[in-house]
């Protein structure tokens, strides 16, 4: 097997972001012992880890591609809080705290957390990032926004999907 790996990642040594993928092979190795072990616990149809419409999560969203979100960033629960007592995945929208606001993107403000705090405030979700992860992904729960930006961020998601009520 190492002459396997040996063979297969030489060619790719010198590529620009070579250490961040390997680096995060090793983490994704370690998440899905982490999904494993969380499904084991699962009881009763229910998952150990249950997040609540509108919590805000500490996520490791890993290395991607492109100009998706890669790394460890926060993350709103969008998904129904009834689906997420045994589902194994969740809806989430991603939190970023770089100042351009795009108008896929819902501002953030103090008056928008209902519990807990973000570091950088104003920060934005990022509604055209929408994405389902597995519940290993998940670090802790860092807050929860009102019900309010909720409803704002609900719009900003049907507006970016183009969904029309």
């Amino acid at each position: 097997m190492i002459n396997y790996v040996i063979n297969k990642v030489t060619p790719y040594l010198q590529k620009l972001y070579f250490k961040n993928f390997f680096d995060w092979f090793i983490r994704k190795l370690d998440l899905q012992d982490k999904a494993e072990k969380l499904d084991k616990k699962k009881n009763k149809r229910q998952h150990p880890i249950q997040p609540r419409r509108g919590d805000i999560y500490l996520i490791e969203f890993g290395q991607n591609i492109g100009k998706e979100l890669s790394n460890t960033h926060m993350g709103i629960v969008v998904q129904n809080s009834s689906n997420n007592v045994a589902s194994h995945t969740v809806v989430v929208v991603p939190i970023s705290s770089s100042k351009q606001l795009y108008q896929t993107h819902e501002k953030i403000t103090q008056a928008d957390i209902e519990m807990g705090k973000l570091n950088k405030l104003p920060s934005k979700a990022k509604a055209e990032q929408i994405t389902y992860i597995d519940k290993a992904r998940m670090m802790y729960k860092v807050g929860k926004v009102t019900v309010d930006f909720m409803n704002r961020l609900e719009k900003r998601i049907l507006k970016n999907l183009d969904i029309k009520i």
